[in-house]
């Protein structure tokens, strides 16, 4: 009996030894559903991450994955069962739609959430522990206005606007407020759902019209089947879209309809900003057998972000926020600066060009 006694005493100490090394770090992404070709990216690139740095303040990372299934309350419940399995820091979600229903379920209960690509407004504003790594959608709005306006020199446009889904609506609205500010003019507003693939008879109207470019805010399946359709009817109008527009599952559903659409985007792997990027594309490289493209990288720096701070504050969640959301740091995407959680970032033009993306151009903070 007493030999049992020690071997009890022993398993518990060591189960107790282990649960002291490690940081438990939750990560809510949409691994199913709509966006799920962004959230599986996404996890590639913190996993790629945890390579480059897999501790924090002395301790191991264990990531748990919850999927929020690509829809808000799914968001909800992903967020509230990590909060249940005693997570203190996280990292998600992919989409605008899905940060509106977790953050303030995380906000209530003090849990530092760093953003990888929720791009819309407002949703680290007036928060204490939120901060995101891309770039809001009054950035690459302007950024896009700027260069189809000034550096190509269009005067006339149409919109293509997805008012199914919030990321969308903000950014269809920014950019017509930015190009007719840049002297241009929107003379068509399309709109479309989320679920719509036939857009054939505004594909029609387009090529009637006959505008100088045709600017689509929507997810990169919408404007993959858009783009289908357009170039179906011989329409070689120029395309431009923002940043969901950045994967590779475009291409796949969109085939040679794709080729020349031009996009705005936070990363490029041929254009690495730091030796931090190098490392990076390097170890990806070697673990998935290609290049990382934007979603990974940005991930990653959601990851590296956190786990910096995490370090620098010894692991005090309250520290940790206020670091996330006031500091400089020079990620694998480039430089960020982010200040009471806003932020301003380094912006690359993309093209799609041979059925692979291209950079065209790259705007620094």
């Amino acid at each position: 009996m007493k030999s049992i006694t020690v071997l009890v005493l022993f398993v518990l100490f060591s189960f107790n030894s282990f649960a002291r090394g490690t940081l438990p770090i939750g990560v809510y992404l949409s691994t199913t559903g709509p966006a799920a070709a962004w959230g599986r990216l996404e996890w590639q690139g913190i996993e790629a991450a945890k390579r480059l740095k897999p501790s924090a303040n002395n301790k191991n990372i264990r990531l748990i994955l919850e999927d929020t299934a690509s829809k808000p309350e799914g968001a909800a419940m992903a967020v509230s069962n990590l909060i249940h399995k005693g997570v203190k820091f996280v990292i998600g979600p992919v989409t605008t739609t899905n940060a509106l229903a977790a953050l303030p379920i995380l906000e209530k209960h003090k849990i530092v959430d760093v953003i990888p690509t929720a791009n819309g407004m407002g949703l680290t504003d007036n928060r204490k522990f939120a901060a995101r790594v891309c770039f809001t959608n009054d950035l690459q709005s302007k950024v896009m206005a700027k260069y189809i306006a000034s550096n190509i020199g269009y005067k006339t446009g149409v919109v293509v606007e997805d008012i199914s889904e919030d990321y969308s609506i903000d950014l269809a609205n920014r950019f017509i407020r930015d190009f007719e500010k840049d002297g241009g003019q929107i003379i068509k507003i399309y709109k479309i759902q989320f679920m719509q693939n036939d857009f054939s008879a505004i594909a029609t109207h387009i090529k009637h019209i006959n505008p100088d470019f045709v600017f689509i805010s929507a997810y990169y399946n919408s404007i993959a089947l858009f783009l289908r359709d357009l170039r179906g009817i011989g329409s070689n109008v120029r395309v431009f879209a923002g940043s969901a527009a950045s994967s590779y599952s475009l291409i796949k559903i969109a085939g040679k309809n794709a080729e020349g659409l031009e996009f705005t985007d936070d990363f490029d792997p041929l254009l690495p900003q730091n030796s931090t990027a190098k490392k990076f594309i390097a170890t990806f490289k070697k673990q998935f057998k290609r290049l990382p493209d934007s979603p990974q990288a940005l991930a990653a720096d959601a990851y590296l972000l956190l786990i910096n701070a995490i370090n620098t504050a010894k692991g005090n969640a309250a520290k940790v926020a206020q670091i996330i959301r006031n500091t400089t740091f020079n990620g694998i995407t480039g430089k960020i600066i982010i200040s009471k959680g806003r932020l301003e970032r380094t912006v690359v033009i993309r093209r799609v060009h041979n059925a692979s993306f291209e950079p065209v151009a790259v705007f620094k903070p």
